[in-house]
């Protein structure tokens, strides 16, 4: 691993060195497909790390969003158990006023309100070795505890992609529609262990979505996209899981 770590840092050196790039793309994704291009990677969804063993995030310096870990399906009771939660408890979109979507973050000591008379909360069960959606109605009984992921998908989801962590950082700028980015950091990371993910997780530091919603333009206009249960962490929670091996900075270099 070390022989890939110092692969992927020369990579880095090389493409950073080549100042700013341009993009056509337009997608929130932009940053990190332009620097798997430049690595001579193609983009894609597998649940396999990017590069030698080493699964890159990118983003930009002044992003907040948080930095995005993986997506997991429910596994069950139905299939695709999504589709019957949205049915039974999403909301109609916006535009495609026919079709029904849920977009909402999950906790496991809050709950979430979807609706007038419905609250989302997720349950831990290390005995069945399940993560349960919890909901209840207004008044806080529990209407079902039905759909669940087990633990052991994460733990897979975890050790398989994200072993090995590579968080690249870049200068963005914005001229006559076209995107240009600048790479100017990069930091390797080592996992620490799945008992610490599931405390944090627990501890609402792991964020949580449930999103299913509607492509509003393109090819996929109108059709349903990002059908998942979405895990991310804050970047200023990074350390809490993850072990800084090595740096590289451009600009103090």
């Amino acid at each position: 691993m070390n022989e890939n770590i110092e692969k992927l840092m020369n990579e880095f050196i090389r493409i950073s060195k080549k100042g700013w790039i341009s993009t056509t793309s337009s997608s929130h994704g932009a940053v990190g497909n332009l620097f798997e291009n430049e690595l001579g990677k193609r983009s894609d969804a597998l649940y396999f790390p990017d590069y030698y063993g080493i699964e890159i995030k990118c983003t930009t310096r002044f992003s907040k969003y948080p930095l995005y870990l993986f997506t997991a399906a429910f596994d069950g009771p139905t299939f695709p158990e999504i589709e019957r939660i949205v049915e039974k408890y999403g909301y109609y979109d916006k535009d495609f006023k026919d079709k029904k979507v849920l977009y909402e973050r999950l906790y496991f000591n809050n709950k979430t309100m979807i609706s007038d008379n419905c609250f989302f909360q997720l349950e831990m069960d290390k005995v069945e070795g399940k993560i349960f959606l919890c909901v209840y109605d207004k008044n806080f009984n529990l209407i079902e505890k039905k759909s669940f992921i087990y633990i052991d998908t994460l733990y897979n989801h975890l050790c398989l992609k994200l072993n090995n962590l590579a968080v690249v950082k870049a200068f963005k700028k914005e001229k006559s529609n076209i995107k240009y980015f600048k790479y100017y950091y990069i930091a390797i990371y080592k996992f620490i262990s799945f008992d610490r993910f599931l405390n944090l997780l627990k501890n609402n530091y792991i964020r949580v979505e449930l999103i299913s919603r509607i492509s509003k333009s393109g090819q996929d206009r109108g059709r349903y996209r990002n059908k998942n249960l979405v895990f991310s962490i804050d970047k200023k929670d990074i350390s809490k899981l993850f072990i800084k091996l090595k740096s590289y900075n451009t600009i103090f270099k």
